[in-house]
């Protein structure tokens, strides 16, 4: 590989719009559930009703901005304009009093954030493949910068208190906003024979549900992927509440990260030898591993091994989905595609998830994570059925 010529490529200037984004979730992660609970003295439901209120609607916000996206001959405008939005009502989220604006802005906030995420990977699915950095490494320079949200938000917090996580998070998505706008070079694409307008887009995207080989392992993968809700919504203020110190924390979400970008490295080898089902699959019985043994509190020296599985209870599972959504969507509505399995992975089923969380969070503490397992659990049933069910693919 010329990484020269690969490192100046349209997949290295979306890897950069990618990095800034993930940048801000680093912090945004870990750190908006305690955020909202120091600075505004929210109880668990109403964190939950807050991080989970763009994820309720995802469903049906993630699929229309889709088709409104994919409508666009250049792949740059809706970035453009989605992430400038999301500075600016990230920026009146931080700014917000009591729990009626705060739920509002972080509604808004959070559903601009979130539809970039699938536009930018599956452009960079799309452009990989003609050369320049290849998705895995692209997407692992991602991970890395979601690390350093993990970490250098963390020392800050540390030093500074929990508002430097705003802070962290709005200079990431200015970052993010300066990337989309003057870094990204123009990208025309030729859709082919498109469906008649946004209408005819958005239909052609919810009929791929007809499809077996795409509707069983896209909920199955949701399902999975909900199981991080407890994780993601409490898991920091159960470490600190077990007294881990917040760079240890910080160092605890990075290294998750740092062992999926090792996986995301060596993706290639992966692909070659396991199908997006049998990855789905294997990253799913990672998190009833993972999930059931953290509900017990275990020691610093468990909690390490188990967050090196973080590579196969997200990464495994999300890059088996992106490529089997891939190969079964048109390319004319491939942005509604992928957008259809985030809706629901980080969407409509991780909001639901999210809020039981927060309710098992105050009810029962760590031991919520219990339910995380058992929507693992549902999802490599989901995904073996699937399996079973489908016809033999040919080769």
């Amino acid at each position: 590989m010329d990484f020269g010529r690969a490192f100046k490529g349209p997949s290295a200037r979306l890897t950069l719009v990618m990095s800034a984004l993930f940048c801000c979730n680093g912090v945004t992660l870990p750190y908006l559930g305690r955020w909202l609970e120091e600075t505004h003295a929210l109880s668990g439901v109403e964190i939950a009703a807050i991080v989970a209120s763009a994820q309720l609607t995802r469903v049906i916000a993630g699929p229309l901005i889709a088709s409104w996206a994919d409508g666009f001959k250049d792949t740059r405008a809706p970035l453009q304009y989605l992430s400038i939005a999301s500075l600016a009502l990230y920026f009146a989220f931080f700014n917000a009093q009591g729990f009626l604006a705060l739920l509002i802005t972080g509604f808004l906030a959070q559903t601009a954030a979130q539809a970039i995420t699938p536009l930018v990977e599956g452009a960079l699915l799309r452009v990989s493949a003609h050369g320049g950095l290849p998705y895995g490494l692209a997407r692992g320079i991602g991970s890395l910068a979601f690390i350093v949200g993990n970490v250098g938000g963390a020392a800050l917090v540390g030093r500074f208190g929990v508002e430097a996580a705003a802070i962290w998070a709005l200079a990431s998505l200015g970052a993010a906003a300066l990337s989309a706008m003057f870094a990204l070079a123009p990208d025309l694409v030729d859709h082919g024979p498109t469906p008649s307008g946004f209408r005819g887009r958005l239909k052609e995207g919810l009929a791929l549900f007809k499809k077996p080989s795409f509707a069983g392992p896209v909920v199955a993968a949701s399902l999975i992927q909900c199981g991080h809700a407890f994780y993601y919504g409490f898991s920091t203020l159960v470490w600190t509440r077990q007294g881990f110190s917040d760079p240890v924390i910080g160092w605890l979400w990075g290294f998750g990260v740092i062992v999926e970008v090792g996986l995301l490295l060596a993706l290639p080898r992966f692909e070659r030898r396991f199908s997006p089902e049998a990855l789905i699959t294997i990253g799913g019985c990672a998190s009833l591993v993972r999930w059931a043994v953290l509900a017990f509190l275990p020691p610093a020296w468990i909690v390490w091994p188990l967050q090196a599985l973080h590579a196969l209870t997200f990464a495994a599972v999300h890059v088996g989905a992106l490529r089997l959504v891939q190969r079964e969507a048109p390319q004319a509505i491939a942005g509604v595609a992928q957008t259809l399995y985030a809706a629901l992975a980080s969407g409509t089923l991780a909001g639901l998830a999210m809020l039981m969380a927060g309710a098992l969070y105050d009810g029962v503490g760590a031991w919520g994570y219990l339910a995380m397992a058992v929507l693992a659990g549902a999802g490599v049933l989901v995904m073996v059925s699937a399996t079973r069910a489908a016809p033999a693919r040919g080769t």
